[in-house]
C-alpha cells in the first residue's frame, strides 16, 4: 500500500516525520511523495501557537478531501496538535480514522498493529518496530540530515507551550547520537544540523554538565562530515568553552542561533527568560570578538502583554545596536495553558502587527547593509536546487541555515550549467546582493 506523509512545523517534526517514514518502509509500505497516490495520508502536526494550529487544521480538511474523491482509505494524524487537542480532533473531525501523539511515540508500533489489525481492508500488518533514529528515511534532496540531541524542554518561558507538548527536558547519550550521525555520513550525508528546544544545554540531565562542545569535537573527527551546525542556542547557556570550540573546528559553521524575544528586562523576566539585557550584550560581544566575522540570527516576540511602547522601542534601539545579520520576529501568541494567556494586559492585534512591520523594515536595512559587506567574498557552497523560475541555482554557504535564512543564487547559463551540479558542492564569489538574499559567480 501506498503511504504519503505531510509535515508541518518544525525541524524536530522533520525528524519524527523521518523516523516514521522508517516505520512504515521496514513494514514493506510504498513511500509516496504525491498525496494523491497515497492509500493512507499521515498528517505530522504542529501544534506551538495559534497560526500553527490553524494550518494544521486546514491541512487535515484538505487532505479529507483524499478520502471522499481520491484513493484515500486511512488519515492517520501524529504530532504536537494530536498531543495537544487529541481528544477534540478525534469527536469534531470524523475524517480522522487514527491520531497519535508525541507522547505516544515510545508505543507506536503497537498502536500501528492495532489500528490496522481492526481495518482488515486496509491490511493486514504487525508492526515489529517504533521510532528509531537509525531507521529514518532523510527527506532532503541535498547530503542533509538533522540531528536531534534532546527533546523537551525545562525553560518554561510564560508565553511557551512546548513543555506542555514536549516535557521535560531529556538529552539523548551521547554515543547514541555519534552512532547514528556515522551511519547517515556512511550514507552520503554530509551537513549535520543539531536542533532540540534548548541545544546548549545539551547534557546537564544525564551527564551533570554541558556537553555540546565535546559532542561537536567527537562529531567533528567522524568521516564524511563535512558541515555542523547548531540551531537554537540560550545565551546563559553559551560558554566560554563551547564559543571556543565553535571558533577552532573547522567543521563548524561559524553560526550563532540565539533567540533573545527581546531586551527590555521587565518584559524578559515576565517572559521568565533566564536572559537579561546586560548578560546578551556581553554573550553577543565575546562572540564577536572570539569569532570574527560570525553570523548571528535572533528572533524576537512583539507584542507581548503589558509591552509598552516605550519598551518597545527600547527593543527597536537594541537592534539597531547589535545588528543581527539574521532576525526573525513573531507577533505574541496568546496560547491557553500558559501562565501569560492569563495576563491582563493583552496587547490589540493592530498594534501587534504594526509593531511587527516597523520592526521587519528596521531589519531590512540592517540585513542590506550586512549583504552588502559579503559582495566580493568567495565561499563554498551547497548547490540545493532550481529556483521556481528556472533561472538560477540556488545554493547555501556555511554562513546559511536551511529553512530560514536567504539564498545564494547564481544563474543559469552555459559556464555554470558546465561547474554545477545540484547536491554537490561549488566555490563561488559574491557579486551582488539584496536585502534578503545574495548573487555569485562560479569560480574555480
Amino acid at each position: 500500500m501506498n503511504i504519503g506523509l505531510v509535515t508541518l512545523g518544525c525541524t524536530k517534526n522533520q525528524v519524527d516525520s523521518e523516523m516514521l517514514l522508517g516505520v512504515f518502509k521496514s513494514q514493506g509500505f510504498n513511500i509516496v511523495n504525491n498525496v494523491e497516490e497515497a492509500d493512507i495520508i499521515v498528517i505530522n502536526t504542529c501544534g506551538f501557537i495559534q497560526s500553527a494550529k490553524e494550518e494544521a487544521i486546514n491541512t487535515i480538511l484538505e487532505m479529507a478531501d483524499y478520502k471522499e474523491y481520491g484513493r484515500c482509505r486511512a488519515l492517520i494524524i501524529t504530532g504536537c496538535l494530536a498531543k495537544r487537542y487529541k481528544k477534540q480532533i478525534l469527536e469534531s473531525m470524523p475524517e480522522v480514522d487514527l491520531c497519535i501523539g508525541v507522547d505516544e511515540y515510545d508505543n507506536i508500533a503497537k498502536i500501528l498493529s492495532e489500528f490496522f489489525s481492526r481495518n482488515k481492508l486496509l491490511c493486514q500488518c504487525k508492526f515489529t518496530h517504533g521510532l528509531d533514529f537509525n531507521n529514518r528515511i532523510i527527506s532532503s534532496t541535498y547530503p542533509l540530515a538533522y540531528i536531534r540531541i534532546s527533546d523537551g524542554c525545562d525553560n518554561r518561558c510564560s508565553y511557551c507551550a512546548i513543555p506542555l507538548i514536549r516535557g521535560p527536558f531529556k538529552s539523548r547519550k551521547m554515543e547514541d547520537i555519534l552512532q547514528e550521525v556515522k551511519n547517515l555520513a556512511q550514507k552520503g550525508i554530509k551537513e549535520f544540523c543539531i536542533i532540540s528546544q534548548d541545544t546548549s544545554k545539551y547534557g546537564l540531565d544525564i551527564y551533570g554538565e554541558l556537553k555540546l562542545s565535546e559532542l561537536l569535537e567527537k562529531m567533528s573527527k567522524i568521516d564524511g562530515v563535512k558541515w555542523i551546525r547548531i540551531l537554537y542556542m540560550y545565551l546563559f547557556e553559551t560558554t566560554d568553552e563551547l564559543i571556543e570550540e565553535i571558533a577552532k573546528n573547522d567543521k563548524v559553521c561559524k553560526y550563532f542561533d540565539i533567540p533573545i524575544q527581546h531586551l527590555n528586562d521587565e518584559l524578559l523576566k515576565r517572559m521568565n527568560r533566564h536572559d537579561n539585557k546586560k548578560l546578551i550584550y556581553e554573550r553577543i560581544a565575546k562572540i564577536r570578538k572570539m569569532v570574527p566575522g560570525a553570523i548571528l540570527r535572533t528572533t524576537c516576540i512583539v507584542g507581548f502583554p503589558g509591552e509598552t511602547q516605550e519598551q518597545y522601542e527600547e527593543l527597536i534601539s537594541g537592534i539597531k545596536e547589535l545588528k543581527f545579520d539574521r532576525l526573525g520576529a513573531f507577533t505574541y501568541s496568546r496560547e491557553e495553558d500558559t501562565p501569560s494567556y492569563s495576563y491582563k494586559d493583552q496587547i490589540d492585534e493592530d498594534v501587534k502587527e504594526e509593531r511587527l512591520k516597523h520592526l521587519f523594515d528596521v531589519q531590512k536595512e540592517i540585513s542590506l547593509a550586512k549583504n552588502k559587506e559579503r559582495i566580493g567574498k568567495k565561499y563554498e557552497v551547497i548547490v540545493e536546487d532550481v529556483s521556481e523560475n528556472e533561472k538560477y541555482f540556488t545554493c547555501r554557504s556555511m554562513l546559511e541555515a536551511p529553512d530560514v535564512d536567504g539564498r545564494i543564487y547564481i544563474k543559469i547559463d552555459e559556464e555554470s550549467a558546465n561547474k554545477v551540479i545540484i547536491g554537490d558542492y561549488a566555490n563561488v564569489e559574491i557579486i551582488d546582493c539584496n536585502d534578503y538574499d545574495l548573487f555569485a559567480k562560479v569560480i574555480e
